[in-house]
């Protein structure tokens, strides 16, 4: 736990639901780094989904107190392990962190039974993904006219049993209050990742120094398909739905990765500086590589670099800080800048979930935009960072202070509502 010597409540958080992807592995220090910050009295334990090497060193070095329990739920609601048993016995509140579903509605459900509090820490409900997709306007759209068929009976019961739900876009929230939940209130709560901080020095310095990258002068730029590969990235012979998709992301990707190599063409153009193009996913490092050597003008070539490793989150957190700016197709990655004061622009392609809203509900509008709009309000948006990069780096920073504001209220509504020692109630959740 996080301080054994504390009697406080235990928070027990389900999260780490994948390590191909930087930005899941993010959530789980994010919105630990949130609780133990902004809950410092409580004790706080870790159920992970999936969890590699590489992230438990990462987490126990941040993190040493910290309990990892290992372990899934048989059908019958038991668990497979004696750690588990102990923890879901011993925690107070049950936490589903940040993530782009119910990941774990199951769990929650088992959890419901025992009749303690559990809740959602800054998660995304699309009813429409994948079957229907669009630009974030034409999803709103559908999710205001569509209400409660948008969701099944089970998920509804596991959303109208939690204490709290923390929805990381504003779409999410106007979908869950068209259900008419009558257990929680439902508010908007960032991402976990903005609170993600993790750093690993030797190994940043180690990258700019390899691809000849100076801080302040370089951009990064994180390439992504319209659908994630998953059959390739497991091993998986792939299903008629894996070539279905493949032939789409063949459609797509030359003029998408069209769009990034504008911006790192702009980029270069004006700066005279370096891009390094990295992975956000694993399966995106043979992406750049097959995308960003020669299709480039040659008065640009010269200048970018392609990282040709999947890298660990850390590592891409300090290349982000000391970045002069990062543009993505992926989501996350931007919001790993932001939390290290480093401006971004986020790409969003119309595949990807109703997640892209938060950059909006963040309070930076202006630096996402759909990649249906083409090249240019990629590049405005860059070339308005590039103009005042003071004042891209203060807006960058007042944001992410907000946020940080937002997580500190749900860390002390999670707190409450875990807290049978602490005497006053739960707070209201806009608070």
């Amino acid at each position: 736990m996080t301080d054994p010597a504390t009697n406080g409540p235990t928070i027990l958080l389900r999260s780490s639901w994948q390590t191909p992807n930087i930005g899941d592995v993010a959530h789980t220090p994010g919105a630990l780094r949130a609780l133990a910050r902004y809950a410092p009295e409580a004790r706080l334990a870790l159920w992970p989904v999936a969890i590699g090497a590489r992230e438990r060193a990462m987490l126990a070095a941040a993190f040493p107190d910290l309990d990892i329990v290992d372990g899934d739920l048989r059908p019958d609601g038991s668990a497979t392990t004696p750690e588990l048993a102990a923890a879901l016995d011993a925690a107070d509140v049950l936490v589903h962190g940040s993530g782009p579903s119910l990941v774990r509605a199951d769990d929650l459900r088992v959890w419901a039974a025992t009749g303690k509090p559990y809740g959602l820490f800054g998660v995304s409900v699309d009813p429409l993904n994948p079957m229907f997709t669009g630009t974030l306007d034409e999803i709103e759209t559908m999710v205001r006219s569509l209400g409660r068929g948008g969701i099944d009976d089970h998920q509804l019961a596991v959303l109208d049993g939690a204490a709290f739900v923390y929805c990381r876009d504003s779409i999410t929230e106007v979908f869950l209050r068209s259900l008419g939940l009558t257990g929680p209130a439902v508010a908007f709560g960032p991402d976990a990742t903005v609170a993600f901080d993790l750093l690993d020095e030797e190994a940043a310095a180690r990258t700019k120094a390899r691809h000849g990258l100076a801080d302040g002068a370089y951009l990064c730029a994180v390439p992504r398909l319209r659908w994630t590969p998953y059959h390739r990235i497991r091993g998986e012979a792939p299903t008629l739905l894996d070539a279905r998709r493949t032939a789409y992301n063949d459609l797509w990707a030359g003029h998408d990765l069209g769009v990034l190599a504008a911006a790192v063409v702009a980029y270069v153009r004006r700066t005279g500086h370096p891009v390094l193009v990295a992975p956000e996913m694993s399966y995106a490092v043979e992406l750049a590589e097959e995308h960003f050597g020669d299709a480039l003008p040659a008065d640009v070539r010269p200048y970018v670099r392609v990282l040709d490793r999947f890298w660990s989150a850390p590592e891409a957190m300090t290349v982000y800080r000391d970045a002069e700016a990062v543009v993505s197709l992926e989501c996350h990655s931007p919001l790993m800048a932001m939390s290290q004061g480093t401006p971004a622009v986020y790409v969003r392609q119309p595949t990807d979930t109703l997640k892209g809203r938060m950059y909006a509900d963040l309070g930076v509008p202006h630096r996402s935009t759909e990649i249906g709009d083409g090249p240019v309000p990629v590049v405005t948006a860059l070339q308005r960072i590039l103009d005042d990069p003071v004042a891209a780096r203060a807006e960058t920073a007042a944001i992410r202070d907000r946020a940080h504001d937002r997580l500190r209220g749900m860390a002390e509504h999670v707190m409450a509502c875990a807290a049978p020692l602490i005497s006053h109630t739960a707070p209201p959740l806009g608070t």
